[in-house]
């Protein structure tokens, strides 16, 4: 390996670097372009969410009947909950249907009606549970590549390194000239991997961060809807 004793940019580096240097930048900037995406495309999804969950969440405040809630479920736009809140409806619909076949079952007064009570509040509170984890799941798609980018491109960027300085001695005991002149480029081609490495990893690590903490802000106000949902349907129905 030849080595250039003028100042040399990065651009020139990169260009004096080794296959295996190369191999290894290849693969650091596939890492830095997928967990950008994933980064973008999350903080987007977030917001998109939670936008959409706060406008039906404020529909279930006001509303006055199931069937209200219903309706503006079936006509908005996919989020957390309203997947809550229709599993949560399904559940609640075969309840009072099996109730309703059963002579013996209880009923309750409600507006000048009687409908049947639903006894089984624990099966709301697990299929809301069950939901929640789908939808948190949901939530937490691309996360795992930024945690393996994070942890693991520093020290791919190491392996370059190390087998750049590998091959930067071996290139001084050929020519048998250890000068400061002679050792800096190699050293300086060696480095940019760890460099590469680091510039895929830091933007990695606080994507994941920011994320994580939207996402149990998020499991939060998921919480905070599914208390909600069951005093709403209990106060019709119990």
């Amino acid at each position: 390996m030849t080595y250039v004793l003028a100042d040399t940019g990065i651009a020139e580096l990169l260009g004096h670097s080794g296959w295996v240097a190369k191999g290894v930048l290849v693969v650091l900037l596939f890492f830095s372009l997928v967990s950008w995406s994933v980064i973008i495309d999350r903080v987007l999804n977030y917001s998109r969410q939670m936008r959409r969950a706060r406008a039906f969440y404020e529909k279930l405040r006001t509303a006055t009947k199931v069937t209200d809630i219903l309706l503006v479920a079936k006509n908005t736009l996919d989020n957390p909950l309203k997947e809550m809140f229709l599993e949560t409806y399904k559940e609640l619909h075969d309840q009072v249907r099996d109730q309703a076949g059963n002579p013996g079952a209880s009923m309750v007064a409600a507006g000048g009606e009687t409908r049947p009570q639903v006894r089984h509040t624990e099966n709301l509170e697990r299929t809301l549970q069950r939901v929640m984890r789908d939808q948190t799941t949901h939530l937490e798609s691309g996360l795992a590549f930024l945690a393996t980018t994070a942890s693991a491109t520093p020290f791919v960027g190491l392996f370059g390194t190390v087998w750049g300085i590998m091959e930067a001695f071996r290139a001084i005991g050929v020519s048998g000239s250890a000068t400061l002149a002679s050792v800096a480029p190699g050293i300086s081609e060696a480095l940019i991997t760890t460099a590469a490495g680091l510039f895929a990893a830091i933007p990695a690590l606080i994507g994941y961060n920011l994320l994580g903490r939207k996402i149990k802000a998020f499991n939060a106000y998921m919480e905070q809807f599914a208390l909600d949902l069951i005093n709403f349907l209990m106060n019709r129905f119990a």
